[in-house]
């Protein structure tokens, strides 16, 4: 791309360079032509005034000799006196030289006309001069004047001389113009020439290039878009494929019946459970962020069982490492807020994870929270682990300092930071005394009318259960039995439909990747062809927005994450029929 701009630039700047030259002389020559048609103008002016004043000389000559009164002698003779000054100065203008010697207003034709006979008008001029010279230097009597030099026929010799001289001169300078025209004309078509030759050989060659460049980058910006699609891809389908084997286990742990002294290993096997989903949730999370689609998500509810669900699953992991987690909740928190909750659990846990990660065993960590006033929220999480050098408030030093307190999989502390900042908080990260590391976080949050009680669930249900997985078809099943309902289950959407269509149910749970018929499909058909508005529960692992927005487009009515618990199962059916009774 820098090549391309380079390229541009320079050809741009050539065709620019070549036509500021152009005009610049197509300028010059227009203020050359101005200049001499002034000059020659002054020229020709004087020139004419020539003949004017050799009149001029023969009048008051001539008054000069027939007047007898004093009174008019002296008027006569000072007039003549001007016009024979007038007339040299002009004469001498006409005839001057450089100072090698060339005549500066005269060409070889005019040299001729003043210097050379038969009409030698320099001479004639100097005579006609001298003649007038003589009249005035003579005071007493004019019998014995020559007054031949102005009678007609001699001045009208004069005239035609002089008027000669004019017509040369004019001559003299429309050639001048004409050659100026001429030239400034040939410079136009020069210019019109170059402009031409740089439409072809530079602005052509240079939109083919620019062209063939947006088709180079056009290539790599839709293989770099399929490249992150693919990404998208294939972090959807790993969270789906992690998510469904996750869903079994998950179920399989809460259903182990075992002794006491055994719970702790059951705590610990679900610890690990809930750090792979939250891994999971974190390279989506990642993912949204990097394309521009992530976006919270505001719901109302209890903050104190928002933080406290955050918490208890790093109660094994503390009791593992010898680490005293010490929790103080204020009674504060015993409100209904509206915020994104699942986010705020992110934030907790996030660092409560990072807090155990790096606290040595019979460490310590401290948990406060309480809210002051109806909105300000403030937490502090404080360990005494080895601390940090510099607190990792820069994502760009976080990213390139391998020895941050904060790693994993180098994308937590990032989210973290990037939700307190789209919640409008702030989050700070401080050495604390003597050691360890002390997290502040300080968020608004609105506070909401305490929700009123969920209405109670149906206590008779006949479900549908349609997924593909043997084995989650068989853990949603316990659930759903264990809630006292009754259920059939369909292997993919096309067996779906033909159930939907020949018996009645009171719920349908969908998943959405099945072989022969998705969820999408049969969710449509059962809507839009079926026209059932039995309510749907989409259970599935595929956590794309798209693929969410697409199933609530197509008339789904909530939709729950795998690996699903009896705890969300009952949490979505809550919703769901409390919704219905108020509808």
């Amino acid at each position: 791309m820098l090549q391309l701009v380079t390229d541009i630039r320079k050809r741009y700047r050539w065709g620019l360079l070549a036509i500021a030259i152009l005009v610049s002389v197509s300028a010059i020559l227009i203020q050359s032509l101005l200049y001499i048609q002034k000059g020659d103008a002054k020229v020709i002016n004087i020139a004419g005034k020539q003949r004017m004043l050799s009149q001029k000389i023969a009048l008051y000559g001539n008054a000069l000799i027939y007047h007898e009164s004093d009174h008019f002698q002296q008027q006569h003779r000072r007039l003549l006196q001007q016009a024979v000054e007038q007339f040299i100065a002009g004469h001498q203008f006409l005839i001057q030289q450089d100072e090698q010697g060339h005549y500066i207003h005269l060409n070889e034709a005019l040299e001729a006309h003043y210097f050379s006979p038969p009409t030698a008008l320099d001479e004639h001029v100097k005579r006609y001069v001298s003649k007038a010279q003589q009249l005035l230097n003579n005071t007493d009597d004019f019998a014995y004047v020559d007054r031949s030099t102005f009678v007609s026929n001699q001045l009208e010799a004069l005239l035609t001389k002089l008027d000669q001289a004019v017509k040369l001169l004019e001559q003299k300078s429309v050639q001048k113009v004409t050659f100026l025209a001429v030239l400034e004309l040939l410079f136009w078509l020069l210019a019109m020439t170059l402009l031409a030759l740089e439409l072809f050989f530079i602005f052509k060659p240079m939109e083919k290039l620019v062209t063939k460049n947006i088709a180079k980058y056009k290539e790599q910006k839709e293989f770099a878009e399929r490249v992150n699609k693919n990404k998208e891809r294939f972090i959807a389908r790993t969270s789906h494929e992690f998510r469904t084997p996750l869903q079994g286990l998950t179920a399989s742990i809460e259903a182990l019946d075992i002794s006491d002294s055994q719970q702790l290993t059951k705590q610990q096997a679900l610890y690990c459970v809930n750090r792979l989903v939250a891994m999971l949730d974190e390279l989506m999370d990642l993912q949204q962020l990097t394309s521009g689609e992530w976006q919270l998500s505001f719901t109302s509810s209890n903050l104190l069982s928002t933080l406290k669900q955050a918490i208890s699953p790093y109660e094994y992991a503390c009791n593992d490492k010898g680490i005293t987690l010490s929790v103080n909740l204020a009674d504060s928190l015993d409100k209904e807020v509206s915020t994104d909750h699942a986010r705020l659990t992110q934030i907790v846990a996030e660092i409560i994870n990072n807090a155990v990660k790096f606290t040595p065993s019979q460490g310590r960590i401290a948990v406060t929270a309480a809210c002051q006033g109806e909105q300000h929220f403030v937490m502090e999480i404080q360990d005494n682990g080895k601390g940090f050098e510099k607190p990792p408030t820069d994502l760009l030093s976080y990213e390139n300092d391998s020895e941050q307190h904060f790693q994993g999989l180098k994308t937590g502390l990032l989210r973290v930071m990037h939700i307190v900042k789209a919640l409008k908080g702030e989050i700070q990260f401080l050495n604390a005394e003597p050691q360890g590391v002390k997290v502040l976080i300080n968020l608004e949050l609105e506070s909401t009318p305490k929700s009123a009680m969920p209405a109670p669930l149906p206590k008779a249900l006949h479900c549908l259960i349609v997924e593909d997985n043997p084995l989650n078809a068989t853990i949603l099943g316990r659930m759903v039995s264990h809630l006292n309902y009754s259920f059939d289950v369909a292997e993919n959407g096309l067996i779906a439909t033909d159930k939907a269509s020949d018996k009645h149910y009171d719920l349908i749970f969908m998943d959405l990747n099945m072989p022969v018929m998705d969820g999408f499909k049969a969710i449509d058909i059962i809507r839009n062809e079926q026209g059932l508005q039995v309510p749907i529960l989409v259970v599935t692992a595929n956590t794309s927005n798209d693929d969410l927005q697409r199933v609530y487009e197509l008339g789904a009515n909530l939709h729950v994450y795998k690996p699903i618990t009896l705890d969300s199962v009952q949490k979505a059916l809550s919703i769901l029929f409390t919704e219905s009774s108020q509808g």
